[in-house]
């Protein structure tokens, strides 16, 4: 194909392209939203009091931002939405929840190691992309002191309240507070270590964040199935 032809074919389907866009439009009532939201459309969120309600089965992947930047971690999520429901399940992977530790025990050389939370919850879509979850989770940790080691559990059952704001097509950036007690632990009367002087001390069992509150920004991506 020579340079003129190869013009006229680049010309031809730019025209074709174009006329498929303009032929395009929304289903009547359809808000342009999340995954739903045309890809030359920007931004894809269009903020109202009414819930964003997913009119179809929708699976959505979120990324935690605190995880990797406090605790040097991982932590990933799934979600799946059908119409005011939402239903999560999280995992947490390598944590350093050197942060929990009181004074004390950094002074001693304590290491405390989150090495996976782990669990899901159930919630409701509010107005807008505002919900609320009721989670459950288990939390193993590692924690040491020199060649003192020892290992436990806690369980919490909290609530969490996000937002999730639709950047382009299905990317998305979610903020989540939480509040996540201890209702259970392995080491309920705590664990007893030694510092370098061979002092006792006892650990217990940490909560999340600080007192079982914490927060995080999320990054996602979701779509209709």
């Amino acid at each position: 194909m020579n340079a003129r032809g190869y013009t006229r074919f680049v010309s031809a389907a730019l025209s074709l392209l174009i006329s498929a866009r303009a032929a395009r439009s929304d289903p009547p009532g359809e808000a342009a939203h999340g995954p739903r939201a045309p890809d030359d459309r920007f931004p894809s969120h269009v903020f109202r009091l009414a819930a964003h309600q997913p009119e179809r089965v929708q699976l959505a992947f979120h990324y935690g931002l605190s995880q990797p930047l406090v605790e040097h971690g991982f932590n990933a999520a799934v979600d799946v939405r059908y119409r005011r429901l939402v239903l999560t399940y999280s995992h947490g992977q390598g944590l350093d929840d050197a942060i929990a530790l009181r004074a004390k025990e950094k002074a001693a050389g304590m290491n405390l190691d989150l090495s996976y939370s782990t669990g899901g919850g159930i919630g409701v879509l509010l107005m807008d992309e505002l919900w609320i979850l009721a989670d459950f989770k288990l939390h193993h940790f590692d924690a040491s002191v020199g060649a003192e080691q020892a290992t436990y559990e806690t369980v919490t059952v909290g609530g969490e309240i996000g937002w999730r704001f639709f950047v382009w097509r299905g990317f998305n950036i979610g903020v989540v507070a939480r509040y996540w007690p201890n209702v259970w632990s392995s080491a309920a009367g705590g664990i007893v270590f030694h510092d370098a002087s061979g002092h006792p001390f006892t650990h217990n069992a940490v909560w999340q964040g600080a007192s079982g509150f914490l927060g995080n920004v999320l990054l996602g991506w979701a779509f209709d199935l």
